[in-house]
């Protein structure tokens, strides 16, 4: 069952994406305090860190930064069972999307990826 699913944003697509939500209702029914929550969200935010490199830099049009961030997620929700309450699970998706967007007289094109956290009982 489906309890609640929480999405990163970065401000302007070059600073670190970060998860900014609250302790959703049904994780807290769940049993999950604000202190696992804020312990939770602070080693999340850690995992979704862009690391800059010599790689991330020559590919960054091929969207290696979050590559990189995807292969940290997917570590963190292995090891992160200890900061969820018993029964609850969760997996990490990353998900990219097209935005078009209109600038004067013409309009173009940018990447939105968003990395989802989703949690499960």
């Amino acid at each position: 069952m489906e309890l609640a699913t929480i999405a990163t944003f970065s401000d302007n697509g070059f600073s670190d994406p970060v998860f900014k939500d609250s302790l959703p209702t049904p994780l807290a029914e769940a049993g999950m305090t604000k202190e696992q929550w804020t312990t939770f969200l602070k080693s999340a935010n850690n995992s979704v860190k862009f690391q800059w490199g010599i790689d991330t830099i020559c590919l960054f049009f091929c969207n290696r930064h979050n590559k990189k961030i995807a292969m940290n997620m997917q570590k963190f929700v292995q090891d992160c069972d200890d900061l969820l309450p018993a029964g609850v699970q969760v997996s990490y998706k990353m998900q990219t999307e097209k935005q078009i967007v209109s600038v004067g007289y013409g309009s173009g094109a940018t990447l939105e990826t968003y990395h989802k956290l989703m949690f499960t009982k």
